[in-house]
């Protein structure tokens, strides 16, 4: 998020004016947004100066004395020091500045800064940080201030160092409106971050914590939530396979597990089984959250589910989901691995209503209706023959995509194209025998 704080700022006494201009730079393989300070001036006097000589007026000495210290170290070569002096007031700066001085003074310290060497640029722009974090009292113009600085940051560590301030500045300062922003620009480019796995999960999570703290709604359909998921998802992808996991990564893989449970788009978006990080579920307390979710996916019917929630009703109450809920959907994915059967053993892919009234325990009269929940959540295409009994499947959803899957795709794949050579062979034969026969006429 940059163009809404870097349009143009104007530091009142005396005149001078601070604006930025926008580039598009890469480093270390990031693409990304960089803020080019301009300093016009319109007087003899230096802008570092101006900014103290207004610091000067907030702090209400009309002897000037900040101004002439500055002017005096400047002088000497002393910019650090300079900064300094007025940063000393940096408070008073942050809390009194009218929002166009301050960002104006920002604009000025912090351009001016990239001019010094890294250790000394990197000490006056942390000066201004620790001013702008210093309390949440005008929190919008402070985090303006944050923004500018980041964006004009042109080492990627220090910028990465002065995002997370603002990540955690945002959520205490409760400035909902740029969570929104915060979060896509982070979802956009941490990728090319080529962060460590530890600090990769520290962002996604303080992201997608602000996202949910900041919804209006606890519905887990709606694109809110769906967007808090993916973000949830790319936490759980940073782990391995035999990677423990913390007490936060438990918890995010619960509340994933959840959001597969009480979704009403059927067409889930991933394997979650195909997550390491769900997987090590089985080595935490959260273990039974684990089997639910196996049983709900590779299970043997409701004989499945109903043996698990025996042994296991209390999962239920943990998950804060309600069992019959999660006995439904059981039902209609146990439908999706009976028309997976069907369509494996025989290309008619039929599946008689018997077969479906045993898989989900039902009564026959039942049949017909979870058929057609199963077809309006799109994870099977079928006609229903109600004179024969029987559901003829020409499509299924299958409830999970490993290697088996896999393996079974490639077979069927390599089973076509041998079909297809060979159809091409007779096709060829029939045109060169046509040929011979018009030849021979």
């Amino acid at each position: 998020p940059s163009a809404p704080f870097l349009t143009r700022a104007r530091l009142t006494p005396p005149r001078v004016t601070a604006r930025t201009s926008s580039r598009r730079r890469r480093s270390s393989g990031e693409t990304m947004t960089a803020s080019t300070c301009v300093l016009v001036e319109t007087g003899d006097e230096d802008p570092l100066v101006s900014v103290a000589t207004l610091v000067d007026g907030l702090v209400g000495d009309a002897s000037g004395k900040i101004a002439k210290e500055c002017a005096a170290l400047l002088e000497a070569g002393k910019f650090v020091d300079a900064v300094g002096k007025i940063m000393a007031h940096g408070a008073k700066l942050f809390a009194d500045a009218s929002e166009k001085d301050l960002e104006a003074s920002v604009l000025i310290v912090g351009g001016l800064a990239q001019r010094l060497p890294a250790a000394d640029a990197a000490a006056c722009v942390d000066a201004l940080v620790q001013a702008a974090l210093a309390s949440t009292e005008r929190g919008p113009a402070r985090a303006n201030a944050l923004f500018s600085l980041y964006n004009m940051t042109t080492d990627l560590t220090a910028r990465l160092a002065i995002l997370n301030k603002i990540l955690a500045y945002v959520r205490s300062a409760k400035l909902g409106t740029l969570v929104a922003p915060l979060a896509r620009h982070v979802e956009d480019n941490y990728a090319s971050w080529n962060l460590d796995p530890a600090a990769t999960r520290a962002m996604l999570q303080s992201i997608f914590s602000m996202l949910a703290e900041t919804s209006v709604t606890t519905d887990v359909n709606d694109a809110a939530s769906a967007r808090v998921l993916d973000l949830q998802l790319k936490y759980l992808a940073t782990y391995k396979p035999g990677e423990k996991l913390d007490a936060t990564a438990e918890d995010v893989a619960k509340a994933t597990v959840v959001s597969f449970v009480r979704s009403n788009d059927m067409l889930f978006k991933c394997d979650l089984l195909g997550y390491p990080a769900i997987k090590a579920l089985k080595d935490t307390k959260s273990a039974n959250v684990l089997g639910l979710l196996e049983t709900m996916l590779t299970g043997d019917g409701m004989g499945a589910f109903a043996a698990f929630a025996k042994s296991n009703g209390d999962v239920f109450k943990t998950l804060s989901v309600d069992e019959a809920e999660c006995a439904g959907k059981m039902k209609v994915l146990a439908l999706c691995a009976l028309a997976e059967s069907a369509t494996a053993a025989s290309s008619s892919g039929e599946v008689t209503y018997a077969q479906v009234a045993a898989a989900l325990q039902c009564a026959d009269g039942e049949v017909e209706g979870w058929i057609v929940r199963a077809i309006g959540a799109r994870l099977i295409e079928a006609k229903m023959d109600q004179l024969r009994g029987v559901a003829v499947v020409t499509r299924v959803t299958h409830r999970v995509f490993g290697k088996e899957q896999w393996a079974n795709l490639r077979a069927r794949l390599d089973v076509w194209r041998e079909n297809l050579a060979g159809a091409a062979g007779e096709v060829s034969k029939a045109l060169d025998a046509g040929a011979e026969a018009l030849v021979a006429h």
